[in-house]
């Protein structure tokens, strides 16, 4: 995958700091109450809006990046890439719509989930993408679910459409440490691993998160490593900005 087609992966996979912010801070989270979910114990981040500072890096596509990430709970999310000292995309998802702009190649995609769906065999929503983003528990809405326990861990796997999802909860912290999605129809396989989990108002949150995407290839696979390491992390109740445009010479694509 050369650079510019990661512009893409990173936006459909994944796919700044205000006043008034609460912040992670190093050290163990006091006691929480967790709410119970699919009859998962299980403790979220609350936030109106979430902002997030810090260094994305794949080696199996050469890139390290400063990333910035905005998010309006429900409404909207917003990202920026910046490599070797300028923006190297842009990317706003909204609950009905995808906006990625790919200034190494002066190009952009604006698109439905359905058109996602159809082009990339991406079989993803709005809530989902916000939850995965950051590191919350995705509640099952159908009723086809199964829950084990296995020592520390709660995993619950989840049927959606033709979508596999297992989710796996550290009964210690109370939180989200693993949620694995595989395509039954494609047999595309996602991990999302949560790590080094610092104090956000009073509950663990994840400060470092490995994405890996295995794609079918013929009779092999390729597979696609992304890290995510945040410096900062806030909410707020005071409104962030999500600018987004596009420069007319571009090319849509």
């Amino acid at each position: 995958m050369n650079k510019s087609n990661y512009i893409y992966a990173l936006g459909l996979s994944l796919l700044v700091l205000v006043g008034c912010n609460k912040k992670a801070a190093p050290g163990a989270s006091g006691a929480v109450t967790p709410e119970n979910i699919n009859k998962v114990n299980v403790v979220n981040t609350d936030y109106t809006f979430f902002s997030a500072k810090g260094k994305v890096q794949s080696e199996s596509t050469k890139i390290n990046a400063n990333l910035t990430l905005r998010m309006k709970k429900n409404e909207v999310i917003w990202a920026s890439v910046q490599a070797l000292g300028f923006e190297a995309a842009r990317l706003k998802v909204t609950p009905d719509s995808v906006y990625v702009v790919n200034r190494l190649k002066d190009e952009y995609f604006v698109g439905s989930y359905n058109m996602l769906r159809e082009r990339y065999n991406v079989d993803v929503d709005f809530k989902t993408l916000q939850d995965l983003l950051i590191g919350n528990f995705v509640a099952a809405e159908n009723g086809r679910e199964k829950l084990e326990q296995e020592g520390p861990v709660q995993h619950l796997r989840t049927l959606r459409t033709n979508l596999q999802i297992d989710q796996f909860v550290d009964t210690t912290k109370f939180k989200l440490k693993r949620t694995e999605v595989r395509n039954l129809q494609t047999k595309d396989y996602m991990t999302v691993d949560y790590q080094d989990f610092e104090d956000l108002n009073g509950k663990p949150f994840a400060m470092a998160v490995l994405l890996s995407i295995q794609q079918p290839e013929g009779n092999a696979s390729k597979t696609t490593v992304v890290a995510v390491k945040h410096r900062q992390v806030s909410t707020s109740e005071t409104s962030l900005d999500f600018p987004f445009s596009v420069p007319s010479n571009y090319e849509r694509k």
